[in-house]
């Protein structure tokens, strides 16, 4: 079983997360950081997409982009439900367009910044600077290494409507040449007494924290404003691989 093809289960696996606090967090970036206003945010590997009631309740318009139909049909269905507008795109992170369209804000989540390489990454860049307006915010969470000796896992379980999920996962390196790292979700499920099990493979490259700033000077199209820790702008990074790690680029 594909875990993008089953979005249910997904939006229970990841349900730990605090959104509010998060979606606060942005917030607190825009007023100190940005320097436009901020209306239409776009988040990349969207997903189940589960900050868009959030999102919509501050008045914001919440744009997603997946490469996966089934997430975004779950999303559609949710919006529709919710009466929320929003505007949905199927493509991948690394080589996308979207017309005319100019957002205030991008943010990606969960590392889920699946580029393999330096170039694809700088593919990335490229992307993401023709859909931001000038002085808007990119925010990234995870996805650079500050524990660069050890494999990351976790695991946890979570319940809810009825159904047991537990979550292992491990970042383990395939290539240290390469710099690229196979992320492992393994879901034991019981739904209602049905025991199912999905697998997840991903390939990534990881980025250093000296390496990712120098690639962000070499690009030239966005400038540093700080790593902060578990979406608190008071909080400095630490090489905790539990505590999630945000960095603040915004678009020059």
């Amino acid at each position: 079983m594909n875990l993008y093809k089953n979005p249910e289960y997904y939006d229970i696996a990841f349900s730990w997360r605090n959104i509010p606090k998060e979606v606060n967090f942005f917030e607190a970036a825009i007023r100190k950081f940005s320097k436009i206003k901020v209306k239409k945010v776009l988040e990349l590997a969207s997903g189940n997409s589960p900050y868009l009631e959030e999102w919509d309740k501050r008045g914001y318009q919440y744009f997603g982009l997946d490469l996966s139909p089934k997430m975004l049909n779950f999303t559609k269905k949710k919006a529709k439900e919710r009466g929320i507008d929003t505007k949905l795109f199927l493509g991948n992170m690394n080589h996308f367009s979207l017309g005319k369209l100019k957002v205030d804000l991008v943010y990606i989540l969960l590392g889920s910044l699946y580029a393999t390489s330096n170039d694809e990454f700088f593919k990335h860049l490229d992307c993401v600077a023709k859909v931001l307006k000038k002085g808007g915010l990119y925010i990234l969470n995870d996805g650079i290494w500050f524990d660069i000796l050890n494999d990351d896992e976790q695991s946890w379980t979570i319940s809810k409507r009825g159904i047991k999920i537990k979550v292992s996962y491990r970042a383990k390196v395939v290539n240290p040449l390469a710099q690229t790292y196979q992320e492992d979700l393994v879901l034991k499920i019981n739904d209602h007494g049905v025991k199912k099990e999905i697998h997840s493979n991903q390939l990534q490259k990881f980025f250093f924290p000296q390496e990712f700033l120098s690639l962000i000077k070499c690009y030239g199209k966005f400038e540093f404003l700080g790593w902060f820790n578990n979406f608190n702008l008071r909080r400095s990074v630490t090489s905790n691989p539990r505590d999630r790690k945000v960095v603040v680029l915004r678009k020059k």
